[in-house]
């Protein structure tokens, strides 16, 4: 083999190659400029251009033990200006060594070809160290902010620099900055006293205005920066649009703002000046000076043309957000689901020539339930990556946008200010060419004339709504239609839903029907929570229930499953669907249906879940958030997932789904960029089950795990369980095959389904509910009490041992059916599993009472089917040890981190051991040593690995009794499941 060429390429010619190559990407760069501060010369080695600032590239040949301390050298206290621009980032970059030894002739051809370069980005005031500490003979990557990639890949994170702010800091200290000028605005605008104007659909319409109107002033701020008005019409070109100025007060405001509106942007300035119109001209004088001051901070942080900085402080201020369970999507989140969404290689792309205007036109990008826009931005940006890969680059990037943002991208809410948000977002991207119609609608959400209009749902084919004309509110008045947010102005207009939609994207409300037992909450999350009244929401509920009836959707599953529904009816075959939902989608009882909708007509292409335990507590104006969402402000567990819509009885082999276990949620978009690109890359393996780590820059982000979606049923799809794809395979070979395989030592160990042993006792609003129970309970440990014995509650300082006493006594409800009652009393057992399990605190998953009872509310009765001696114990043993604790949180709902539960229909199907067939001498064998273990006290769950008494289960009944594994290899397991964030997650 002939040997390598050789040479000696200097690091310079790189950099020329990268500036090249970069501008063939739709950047504006330029290679070796020396620029100078006060006291010396800089050298940088590439420069971006990147309209409002520049970005330094830093370029070392590896190791490039100082590309750090040289990427800080270019942010001097003094910044750098390059073309009238501050430089305020840098982003430091690895070429491979290997390009030491390339011949000049050849460099530019292996830059362009390399996948291998490495890079981070270094911010003023908040400077990313990925490589260590700075200084270190052998830098070690210890951060996700680490990039590895091509020149292209490189150049998305340049296209996209608005996953940063451009002064250092992070977007929240944008939001916070916005968030308290608007906090000091309304509360002057609170001094009035006549009420407020602006009735919208939140308890603080101050803060809505003070919100509107720093929207607009930042709009504003953009147009006096960026508009060529060479785009506008004739008669508009002499017009120049001034930088907002209140010396003047609002009179001087209105007289700019309807400067504007004889332009254009009627979505954005008019609710404004509207609004302003109607406020106290002293008090709005007032806070509009605080306003304007924050607006020109705002936007020279050059944030707020990319990010939904408005959407963020919106959702913080609407009040009902509780009731209508709008969610606001994560910047990172929207980023994740759009780019999975819109794989350049999925067939619904590749086939589009995005080098033609009519590709733009034709999309068609639906977001039912669109907020603020988030999701849509996210869309329009993953759209625009192709359109300056694979487009135009000398004059189509500004018209694609046009026939995106007035033909493509369609959105629709139930919120009116929301849907002016939305405008904003979307108008922020392009501010130099006027854009006349958004097809964005506000959609009722209320009764009218005895009729329910449901938002969105009324796209539904059944829905007894469909077809109201509807007409645009300004101000949410009760009763008024809905319409259309156009660029001059609001029209009357029939709202529409494409019906060959390419992808619909969403983030849907999750309220369902159902609530607590109690008197005070027997409507408790009402489906229809910002209806004003009972009767409307009683009047929307029957509405849906009958449009769903029949569909796989339910009221119980939550709306969210209708708006699957909605998708299924309205993308077209080879469209695809990527939305946020509750992550009991993969495992509840009320979403089989669903399930088994998207495995008939979809091709489940990929499933996202969060395993992060970090918990961020609420503070100020900052609301709490757990990290295992994908929402802003929910505490709730969640999933997304992206489908393509298949040909009527196509079928789904071959398809793989893939289950992505993230240990960490990113913080920040650029992850979210490198861990979408990571899961792109990703070629189909040979097996039909396999798992690959998720590395990007030497940090593992979580697992893959590759499942033919042929195995898959409506069943709980229990794939997204654990972070360690091995605990799942050890799962599956013992439901599928019987088999224990833990390290290579495989066992036998018969299963079956928990209703295969057992009956199961009554639900919980059988025995007690105020309206449909049967008895009274009182919660009580004092066996002289009257009543009947019972189990209700599952503390854990409490609840301890394998076998306990009653902990509650029943008396007969008066009024009731006798006989119901006997009858109900007749189902008593002694052992009881667990419905709903906290696994940190918590110790026991099943007990023995010391005697026959009714188990509610925290527990079901399980009443042998086939009784005999030992099996109640075998079972409860089982259900007890860390193999059964496996197959429990797989298969139970899992609403939260560290929580699994059990409702009737999920216990049922729960994968148990098969005490039926055990021996004799086995079920003797294991009642014997529950009579040894039946009062010692066990650790919760999160201890399982060092539990003593735990330990001595596992080595005694699964190891012993059962004949399933070693002592050592039940102790790695126990240590491996210890690993697992759902056992120590304290939620």
């Amino acid at each position: 083999m002939p040997a390598a060429p050789q040479g000696n390429t200097p690091e310079f010619i790189l950099n020329s190659a990268l500036a090249e190559l970069l501008r063939r990407e739709g950047l504006e760069a330029e290679a070796e400029q020396s620029l100078r501060t006060t006291h010396r010369r800089h050298q940088v080695d590439v420069l971006v251009e990147l309209g409002e600032y520049a970005i330094a590239i830093e370029a070392e040949f590896a190791p490039a033990r100082t590309v750090l301390l040289d990427a800080e050298k270019r942010l001097p206290e003094r910044p750098l200006v390059w073309r009238g621009l501050t430089v305020d980032s840098v982003f430091a970059l690895v070429y491979p060594e290997s390009f030491r030894r390339l011949p000049e002739s050849q460099a530019r051809e292996a830059l362009a070809a390399c996948n291998s370069l490495e890079f981070a980005l270094v911010e003023r005031r908040q400077r990313i160290d990925a490589w260590g500490e700075t200084g270190n003979d052998s830098p070690s990557f210890s951060s996700g902010a680490r990039q590895v990639g091509s020149v292209s890949t490189l150049a998305e994170c340049l296209h996209d620099y608005w996953v940063r702010t451009a002064k250092g800091g992070s977007v929240e200290e944008t939001v916070n900055l916005a968030s308290s000028a608007i906090e000091r605005a309304a509360s002057i605008l609170k001094r009035a006293a006549s009420p407020h104007p602006l009735a919208m659909a939140d308890s603080d319409p101050e803060a809505t205005s003070a919100l509107i109107w720093l929207n607009a002033l930042l709009f504003q701020e953009l147009l006096a920066s960026n508009l060529d008005t060479d785009t506008l019409r004739p008669r508009d070109r002499h017009k120049r649009i001034p930088r907002p100025d209140s010396t003047g007060g609002p009179s001087a405001v209105l007289k700019q703002w309807d400067l504007i509106l004889e332009i254009n942007w009627w979505p954005i300035f008019h609710i404004a000046r509207e609004a302003l119109r109607a406020a106290p001209p002293r008090l709005a004088k007032l806070a509009l000076a605080g306003l304007v001051d924050s607006a020109a901070e705002i936007a020279e942080r050059g944030t707020v043309r990319r990010h939904d900085v408005a959407g963020r402080i919106f959702h913080r201020l609407l009040a009902t957000r509780k009731f209508l369970a709008t969610n606001y999507t994560t910047v990172p989140a929207a980023v994740l689901l759009a780019g999975l969404a819109f794989d350049r290689e999925h067939d619904l792309f590749d086939s589009l020539d995005w080098a033609s205007q009519d590709t733009y036109k034709r999309l068609r990008v639906v977001d039912p339930a669109c907020g603020s826009g988030t999701l849509l931005m996210a869309a329009l940006q993953e759209i625009l990556k192709m359109q300056r890969r694979f487009g135009d680059a000398d004059s189509g990037h500004s018209a694609a946008i046009r026939s995106l943002l007035e033909d493509a991208l369609h959105g629709y809410d139930v919120v009116p200010a929301a849907v002016h948000l939305t405008a904003a977002t979307l108008s922020m991207a392009e501010t130099s060419q006027l854009i006349a119609n958004m097809p964005l609608f506000w959609m009722p959400h209320d009764v009218k004339d005895r009729n329910a209009r449901m938002g969105s749902l009324d796209f539904l084919r059944r829905s007894p709504s469909k077809g109201a004309a509807q007409h645009l509110a300004l101000f949410a008045e009760r009763g008024r239609d809905a319409g259309r947010v156009t660029g001059t102005g609001e029209q009357i207009h029939d709202a529409y839903m494409p019906r060959n939609c390419d992808v619909m994207i969403a983030n849907p409300p999750f309220t369902r029907a159902g609530g607590p037992g109690t008197p005070e909450n027997t409507d408790w999350n009402p489906v229809f929570g910002a209806a004003l009244s009972k009767t409307d929401q009683h009047v929307m509920t029957d509405a849906l229930r009958r449009t769903l009836a029949g569909t796989p959707a339910s009221l119980y599953a939550g709306l969210g499953s209708a708006f699957l529904l909605l998708a299924r009816e309205s993308v077209k075959v080879g469209g695809r669907l990527a939305f946020v939902l509750p992550a009991t989608v993969l495992t509840g009882s009320a979403w089989a249906r669903v399930r088994e909708m998207l495995l008939e007509e979809f091709k489940v292409e990929w499933v996202v879940v969060s395993h992060d335990s970090r918990n961020r507590p609420k503070r100020g104006n900052l609301p709490g958030r757990r990290f295992v969402a994908f929402s802003e402000s929910t505490r709730i567990a969640e999933a997304l997932i992206v489908a393509t819509k298949s040909k009527p009885r196509e079928s789904s082999t071959g398809t793989l789904v893939r289950f992505v276990n993230l240990r960490r949620n990113p913080d920040e978009p650029i992850d979210a960029m490198a861990i979408t690109r990571a899961l792109l890359s990703r070629s189909a393996p040979a097996e039909n089950f396999s798992q690959q780590e998720i590395l990007i820059g030497g940090v593992s982000w979580g697992e893959v795990l590759f499942v033919e979606q042929a195995r898959l049923n409506e069943n709980p799809w229990f794939y997204s369980g654990f972070t360690q794809g091995r605990l799942v395979r050890i799962a599956r070979e013992i439901v599928e095959s019987g088999v224990w395989n833990v390290e290579g030592q495989i066992s036998r160990v018969p299963t079956t389904k928990l209703s295969a042993l057992c009956r199961l006792g009554p639900y919980h609003m059988q025995v007690k509910n105020p309206t449909q129970g049967l008895f009274d309970a009182v919660a009580t440990n004092d066996p002289t009490r009257a009543g009947h014995p019972a189990l209700w509650h599952h503390r854990s300082d409490s609840v301890k041992t394998l076998q306990i006493g009653a902990n509650a006594r029943l008396s007969e409800r008066s009024g009731r059916d006798s006989g119901d009652q006997v009858a109900m009393l007749a189902k008593k057992a002694r052992l009881h599993i667990a419905s709903e399990l906290g696994h940190a605190p918590q110790r026991v998953a099943a007990v023995l009472t010391d005697e026959p009872m009714i188990a509610f509310s925290s527990w079901i009765t399980l009443s042998p089917c086939n009784p005999g001696e030992g099996k109640e114990e075998a079972l409860c043993l089982w259900l007890n040890s860390t193999p059964g604790l496996l197959l429990r949180i797989l298969h139970a709902n899992r609403p939260y981190l560290g929580r699994s539960r059990l409702p009737h229909k999920v216990a049922r199907n729960l994968p148990v051991l098969d005490v039926d067939a055990l021996s004799n001498q086995q079920l003797a064998d294991s009642k014997s040593l529950f009579a040894s273990l039946k009062r010692q006290p066990l650790q919760g769950f999160a201890h399982l690995a060092e539990d003593p008494v735990r330990r001595e289960l596992d080595r005694r009944f699964v190891g012993e009794v059962l004949r399933c594994g070693s002592s050592s290899s039940l102790d790695r397991l126990a240590h491996a499941l210890n690993r697992e964030p759902t056992l120590t997650a304290r939620h």
